[in-house]
C-alpha cells in the first residue's frame, strides 16, 4: 500500500476513535445506508475477463464486512426502509441493507452462505435473460473480448470510429464505448451488437453461462431461505435511454417472469448501470409506479433520508478494505 493511502486510512481511523464521524451521523438526521454488491469470489482474479475487477469482492473479505455489520450495526431489509418510508416508521439507528446485482451464481454459492451465517437478510436483484438462459450477460462478453483480442486496431463496425487497441487505456475506451452502444438497445438488437463487435475483434463468445450465473432453482432457493428477490430488467439496458415502450417492457415482463418462476409476488427493482447517466428519470419512475413496483434502487452514492422517494434509493459503493467500508458507511450517515 502507498504511503499517501496507509495515512488516509491513519487519518480516518482518528476520526472515527474521536467521535467526529458520530457526532456528524447525529447532527445529520435519520437515515440508513444500502450496500450495492454484485459478486463475491473466493478468487476474483479467475473472473477479471468476464465479471471485472471492480464488481467483485474476495470472498475473505466479504466475511469481515458482515461481521463488522453484524457487530457495529443493524442489519436491515429493503422491505425496512420501504416500510420506513411509507408509514414514517423510524428504523434503528446505524441501519444498513444489503444489495446484489444481476444474479451471479457465487450469490447462491459463495454469498448466502455466509449472510444466512450472520442472519443477515439481502436483496438479489435478478438479470432475467441471463438467468433464463444460462447465458452470459452482454457487458462479460464485451468485457472479454477486449482482454483477448488479438487486433491492435478496433474498426467499429457500428460506426465508433477507429481506435487502437495495443495499450490498456485503449482497450478500456474501446469497453467503455462498446458499452455506451449497446446499453441504448435491448433483446435481440442488443444481442446482434455484441456479436458483431466480437466479429470486429475475431474473438469467440465467453461461452458457459451456468459457471457465472444462477438458475431458476437457486433463485427459488434464495427466496426460501428468506432473502428477498427483486426485478433488474430483462436484458441489462440503461432504462433512461430506450424507447418508453421497451423500458416498460424490460422492467415488467422481468417482474412478470420472477413472479412466475418464485410463485411470489415482486415488490423491488434495480435500475441496470451498465454505461451512461443518468440511469433513471421521470419517465422511468412513473413507469416503475404504474408497474407496481414500492422501491426501486439507484447508483446514486448517498443515504436514504425519510424524505427519500422509495422508487429513488440511493446506493453507495463497497470498497474492500472492511476499515475503509466503516469510514464510507459512517460518510454516508452524515451526509444532509
Amino acid at each position: 500500500m502507498a504511503f499517501r493511502e496507509r495515512s488516509k486510512r491513519v487519518v480516518k481511523r482518528l476520526l472515527m476513535a474521536g467521535g467526529v464521524t458520530r457526532l456528524a451521523r447525529r447532527m445529520a438526521g435519520p437515515g440508513s445506508v444500502i450496500l450495492m454488491y454484485h459478486s463475491v469470489q473466493d478468487r476474483p482474479e479467475d473472473y477479471a475477463n468476464s465479471i471485472g475487477c471492480g464488481l467483485m469482492h474476495k470472498s475473505t473479505d466479504f466475511r469481515k464486512h458482515l461481521e463488522t455489520l453484524a457487530k457495529h450495526y443493524n442489519p436491515v431489509t429493503i422491505d425496512d426502509i420501504w416500510t420506513s418510508l411509507t408509514e414514517a416508521k423510524p428504523l434503528p439507528p446505524k441501519s444498513v441493507a444489503i444489495t446484489f446485482d444481476d444474479g451471479y451464481l457465487d450469490n447462491f454459492e459463495i454469498a448466502a452462505p455466509v449472510l444466512n451465517q450472520y442472519g443477515i437478510r439481502a436483496t438479489f436483484y435478478l438479470m432475467v435473460d441471463a438467468i433464463e438462459g444460462q447465458r452470459v450477460p452482454w457487458f462479460s462478453r464485451l468485457r472479454h473480448a477486449f482482454a483477448i483480442t488479438k487486433k491492435e486496431m478496433w474498426s467499429d463496425s457500428l460506426g465508433g470510429g477507429i481506435l487502437s487497441l495495443s495499450h490498456l487505456a485503449g482497450r478500456a475506451a474501446g469497453f467503455g464505448a462498446a458499452c455506451e452502444h449497446c446499453s441504448r438497445l435491448t433483446g435481440m438488437a442488443q444481442s446482434r451488437a455484441v456479436e458483431m463487435i466480437e466479429s470486429d475483434l475475431e474473438t469467440a463468445p465467453l461461452a458457459d453461462g451456468r459457471k457465472l450465473m444462477m438458475n431458476w432453482d437457486q433463485a427459488r432457493r434464495l427466496h426460501g431461505m428468506g432473502h428477498i428477490v427483486g426485478a433488474h430488467t430483462l436484458s441489462h439496458p440503461n432504462v433512461a435511454y430506450v424507447s418508453e415502450a421497451e423500458a416498460e417492457r424490460e422492467m415488467s415482463a422481468s417482474k412478470i417472469k420472477i413472479e412466475k418462476e418464485l410463485a411470489a409476488p415482486v415488490f423491488h427493482f434495480s435500475y441496470p448501470h451498465p454505461a451512461l447517466n443518468p440511469n433513471w428519470n421521470e419517465r422511468t419512475l412513473s413507469i416503475s409506479r404504474r408497474i407496481g413496483y414500492r422501491t426501486a434502487v439507484t447508483t446514486v452514492n448517498t443515504r436514504v433520508k425519510p424524505e427519500t422517494n422509495p422508487l429513488t434509493l440511493p446506493r453507495i459503493y463497497v470498497p474492500e478494505n472492511k476499515y475503509d467500508l466503516v469510514w464510507h458507511i459512517e460518510h454516508s450517515f452524515s451526509l444532509h
